[in-house]
């Protein structure tokens, strides 16, 4: 492939996840399936492509079977988008989601422990 070999575009993306996600797995679907639905569905579809051209190259016969030039695409979209990955923002979120859900749900604690003292008057 022109400048960049498969394995160097797996292990490319596959760096990123783990950096960006802290995805875990011994190789790219499993560190996408660990990721999940963090990931949007065309970088999925682009890492399913990848992932089906690395079971091809692994075949001697078919090996040649693939587009060079869609393998550099996708990996150019994959690493786009994972190089956009702002680390202390997805912390943050996930901080201020945590926090959120914790408030809502002692509001309802407190909700409810009003309405069952109203209840036991």
């Amino acid at each position: 492939m022109y400048k960049t070999s498969l394995g160097s575009v797996m292990a490319e993306i596959e760096d990123l996840l783990a950096d960006k996600f802290s995805a875990k797995g011994r190789d790219l679907n499993q560190k996408v399936k660990h990721a999940g639905r963090k990931l949007p569905s065309k970088f999925r579809k682009q890492v399913a492509y990848l992932i089906e051209v690395e079971k091809r190259y692994q075949n001697p016969k078919r090996a040649h079977q693939y587009d060079p030039v869609r393998v550099l695409a996708a990996r150019k979209q994959c690493v786009t988008y994972l190089e956009k990955i702002d680390k202390r923002a997805a912390r943050s979120h996930r901080r201020l989601a945590w926090v959120t859900t914790v408030a809502v749900n002692l509001f309802l604690i407190a909700v409810l422990f009003a309405i069952g003292v109203q209840y036991m008057k």
